[in-house]
């Protein structure tokens, strides 16, 4: 006879995770808490100082490759990868995804990859000379995508976690201890400018995100460094003292 009764359930209780460990981030003189997303620890943004660690290194991979050789054309797509992440802003499968198209004339034009908004502004000299040079050496067409696996690939774009692994084990050579990946140079890009205008909405504006609080979040902004801003702020007395 089947037993209608009571049984015991069969879900597995839900254990909640534990609070991540602390530890030490070299941007600040202080320790965070990581943040943790779906399990799963938030890449940092690079300090300046570690960025020009990593850009010296693979600037000597460039020079060091040899001539017409399929690792002389990695090199120099990492370089330009680093380059564009801290100088666009763009998230990384939009910049992965450009063409010759993109930046014709020295006005960058992009569909962004996410998002599907559309960002327009001119770019910096020395970002579009060194886009020309890279698109002239490797004789880049209008359509065809600049960031390829091997040069003599077909013309599909180099995968986000090959840029992912690259940008990695650069950080490692140099001695990062934090955690960083390719998304970490558009969260660079960020902290930088946050860093020298200190205004979260012409950063949000620039990011073309939602929101201040995600931006916010996004640059790693903590209460500390609020009110370090905040303490420092006193206007208008110097002229009656």
């Amino acid at each position: 006879m089947a037993n209608f009764g009571k049984t015991k359930s069969t879900k597995k209780k839900v254990v909640p995770k534990k609070m991540p460990k602390r530890y030490d981030n070299p941007n600040d003189d202080y320790q965070r808490k990581t943040d943790w997303k779906l399990g799963k620890q938030t890449m940092w943004y690079i300090s300046k100082d570690d960025f020009e660690k990593m850009q010296r290194v693979q600037l000597v991979r460039c020079q060091k490759a040899v001539k017409d050789t399929d690792n002389e054309y990695r090199q120099d797509r990492n370089y330009l990868l680093l380059m564009l992440g801290v100088n666009l802003g763009c998230r990384t499968n939009t910049i992965l995804e450009m063409t010759p198209r993109d930046y014709a004339g020295g006005k960058f034009r992009i569909k962004e990859h996410k998002t599907g908004k559309v960002q327009q502004f001119e770019l910096r000299d020395n970002l579009y000379r060194l886009l020309v040079d890279y698109t002239k050496k490797y004789g880049y067409t209008t359509d065809e995508f600049i960031f390829r696996a091997h040069r003599s690939s077909r013309n599909k774009p180099l995968t986000r976690q090959t840029a992912w692994v690259f940008v990695k084990e650069l950080a490692d050579e140099v001695g990062i201890e934090y955690m960083v990946g390719a998304y970490s140079l558009r969260k660079s890009f960020a902290r930088w400018l946050y860093d020298e205008c200190h205004d979260i909405y012409k950063v949000q504006r620039v990011l073309n995100h939602s929101s201040a609080v995600t931006t916010a979040r996004y640059i790693c902004l903590e209460e500390d460094e609020v009110m370090k801003i905040r303490a420092a702020i006193e206007y208008g007395f110097d002229r009656f003292q």
